[in-house]
């Protein structure tokens, strides 16, 4: 490692100087992953800035996912960047903001609609022959379990994430993850006083979105998950008003599932 990379900063918050500069030294390459960085107290001195500085900061970067930091010699270590690792962080903080009332399944939803929308129009142009039959054989078992809400929420989940794999986009499916993950995460408490009807309901039209994507028409596509949205808002959100408010938060909801 070049020696030179680090020198003194210019006063400010220093915490946030030291990792925006580590930061541009990835992004430009001069630091790779597992290049190890300098001791805290080499940062200090090198940075010239006082080592509780450098302490907060390599603390952010560890929590952003940059860094992997050791006990002993081994000290911190630049990691290699993993898509999973932020969107897991992402759908934390989408977690907390329900918790906080910022935000509710009602648009979280809406996001997740406009995305599978889109995830079924690649999947019906990049699937392969293998995760066309993976579907399928989950869709069976979907089938027979409409009468077991746990497993049956097990399979959705498993045949949704084969369609985002399916789109051979890794962006996609890391995406996927975090929304649906933390989506059917909230559905096992919402749907358990509902009629298991709504099991059949949604297994049908996820039958009907996959047949969509075997014929690759765009339209049958838009259609069936046009349907699938308006069963799972029938319900989530009942005409007559005996399901949750589109507004409501899910407070009560969450803190049972976390």
């Amino acid at each position: 490692m070049n020696e030179d990379l680090f020198r003194p900063l210019k006063k400010g918050r220093l915490s946030e100087e030291i990792v925006n500069y580590i930061k541009d030294l990835i992004v430009e390459g001069k630091l790779s992953p597992l290049d190890k960085l300098p001791s805290e107290r080499d940062l200090a001195a090198r940075f010239n800035v006082g080592r509780p500085a450098v302490r907060e900061a390599i603390r952010a970067l560890e929590l952003m996912g940059l860094v992997e930091v050791f006990a002993g010699q081994k000290g911190t270590i630049i990691k290699n960047p993993e898509l999973d690792t932020y969107m897991e962080s992402l759908r934390e903080q989408m977690s907390w903001m329900i918790q906080i009332e910022r935000t509710t399944l009602q648009q979280l939803l809406e996001v997740r609609d406009s995305l599978e929308s889109r995830i079924a129009l690649l999947a019906a142009e990049r699937a392969t022959k293998a995760q066309l039959k993976e579907m399928q054989t989950i869709l069976n078992d979907m089938k027979s379990s409409t009468h077991d809400i746990d497993v049956y929420l097990e399979k959705a989940i498993e045949f949704h994430g084969v369609m985002a794999s399916s789109t051979q986009n890794p962006i996609f499916n890391a995406i996927w993850t975090a929304f649906g993950d933390l989506i059917f995460k909230y559905y096992k408490n919402l749907i358990k006083g509902l009629n298991k009807n709504f099991l059949k309901k949604l297994y049908r039209v996820n039958v009907e979105v996959y047949k969509a994507i075997l014929a690759k028409d765009p339209d049958k596509i838009h259609l069936a998950m046009s349907h699938h949205f308006d069963v799972e808002h029938e319900m989530l959100w009942p005409a007559d008003g005996a399901g949750l408010s589109r507004t409501e938060p899910l407070k009560a909801e969450v803190k049972k599932t976390l």
